[in-house]
């Protein structure tokens, strides 16, 4: 068996001769009950099920027991619960037009609250669960979830947090790109080095209550996703500090990611990790198992023929999109945001860290536990809005009106701030967690200021 030609044949050659120009979106929200309690099964449930009664979805997947899991409409949006009862997801399906996805998504999601609110739950556009005290993981019965529930429950102490059914309280939004095979490597090189600055203008997930030692972070979701047992796989998990110059340097890296389960005997079963390139080149392997293969970069090369950006945490729901738009933006003038990023790196960055080969960890790392580099906040204010206006250009000239997504950057850029100190903010300021909480989950009211 050849590893490098499954590699290439899984994740390579759904690029070949891509002539689409797409881009799809996952929108994660943490589904809370108000009463600071347990999200209700009944209430859970019954949102599918009245979905599917009157806004014509239907059944697309059920559970290990039967219960719904998936449902999708005409239009190919699937809504779910995404690991767990307690994280709702919105999976828009692809196409053209970001502006129109968008449009579909509020008309959804002003349904769904309106499902949910006069049964005391709603949805919150944060990245970490707020009410995560007062709630259970509640993981949904389907295999995957099953089996990598079983996967972090091995990790715990030492090496990493005890926060084993993390998954359950976490909520990101990803972006799906069309990227062609000529193009792929230069993209994955620009997105895994902009890290840092989708920190800075996209960090939403404050650290749980009682986490002290994290009471600067802004994007606690990093530390969880890192810290973990999937931590242990090494490359398949956070920041990508690479460069890439061909499609042989992608799938070098692929090759040097872990499976860690497979499926027998119609079961998952959870395997010693080993290397894609060892696991492939030996006769312990099947060549299907390679549909088992799971890792949770910061960037991934997708089997869909995607390059899916998926480090963005969760954003207040009337900015849902704009993490989705200035990604689309900056694809599609990649080389000036490179230059834009290299002359910021160059002028303002100490040389020991452009030399680093952790550099895009160093740099990410240093906004999300402070939100803070070791460079002047002019210079930094000048980058976010010299990449937020490229984007907004960008998006002009695709002339589908998607710039209006990306509005609330500006402001975010210009005063140095992302949700998550937003957040803070409020509750510093004497604002209950309670009207925070509605602030986030409104899609008419504006946050970054």
């Amino acid at each position: 068996m050849n590893a490098r030609k499954i590699v290439n044949q899984t994740f390579i050659k759904p690029f070949c001769a891509k002539d689409r120009k797409n881009i799809g979106v996952e929108l994660e929200f943490p589904l809370l009950n108000l009463k600071k309690a347990p999200v209700k099964h009944n209430v859970a449930s019954g949102l599918l099920e009245y979905m599917i009664k009157n806004h014509s979805f239907r059944m697309a997947e059920t559970d290990s027991q039967g219960n719904l899991t998936f449902i999708i409409n005409k239009d190919g949006d699937v809504l779910s619960f995404d690991n767990s009862y307690n994280n709702f997801e919105f999976s828009m399906e692809k196409g053209e037009n970001l502006a129109e996805c968008a449009a579909r998504f509020y008309k959804l999601y002003d349904i769904v609250q309106n499902f949910l609110l006069p049964h005391s739950h709603t949805l919150c556009g944060i990245g970490t669960n707020p009410f995560k005290e007062y709630i259970k993981s509640d993981f949904v019965s389907f295999p995957v979830y099953e089996m990598i529930h079983e996967f972090l429950g091995n990790f715990c102490g030492g090496d990493y947090h005890a926060y084993t059914d993390f998954p359950a309280y976490l909520s990101s939004v990803q972006t799906h790109l069309d990227v062609s095979e000529n193009e792929l490597a230069k993209s994955l090189t620009l997105f895994a080095n902009l890290d840092f600055v989708r920190a800075l203008l996209f960090s939403n997930s404050p650290a749980f209550a009682g986490a002290d030692d994290f009471s600067d972070c802004v994007c606690f979701r990093d530390y969880l996703w890192e810290k973990s047992g999937f931590g242990s796989l090494g490359k398949n998990t956070g920041k990508i500090c690479s460069d890439f110059s061909s499609i042989s340097d992608i799938e070098d890296l692929i090759l040097e990611r872990k499976m860690f389960n497979r499926i027998r005997n119609g079961k998952y079963e959870t395997i010693t990790p080993v290397t894609l390139s060892e696991y492939f080149n030996s006769n312990e392997s099947e060549e299907s198992d390679i549909s088992c293969y799971l890792s949770f970069c910061n960037a991934e090369v997708t089997r869909r023929g995607t390059l899916e950006v998926r480090s963005d945490c969760a954003q207040p729901v009337s900015e849902a999109f704009c993490a989705p738009a200035f990604n689309l933006g900056i694809l599609y003038a990649k080389e000036k945001a490179a230059q834009i990023l290299d002359e910021f790196l160059n002028n303002n960055i100490p040389k020991e860290i452009l030399e680093s080969p952790d550099k895009n960890k160093i740099l990410r790392n240093s906004v999300i536990y402070e939100y803070k580099l070791s460079a002047p906040n002019n210079e930094v204010r000048k980058l976010l809005t010299n990449l937020v206006a490229l984007a907004n250009e960008s998006l002009i000239k695709r002339g589908f009106g998607e710039e209006k997504l990306l509005e609330p950057l500006f402001a975010r850029a210009e005063h140095l701030t992302c949700p998550a100190l937003i957040w803070k903010q409020l509750l510093k300021d004497g604002k209950s967690l309670e009207s925070v909480i509605k602030k986030f989950a409104s899609a008419d009211e504006t946050v970054s200021c």
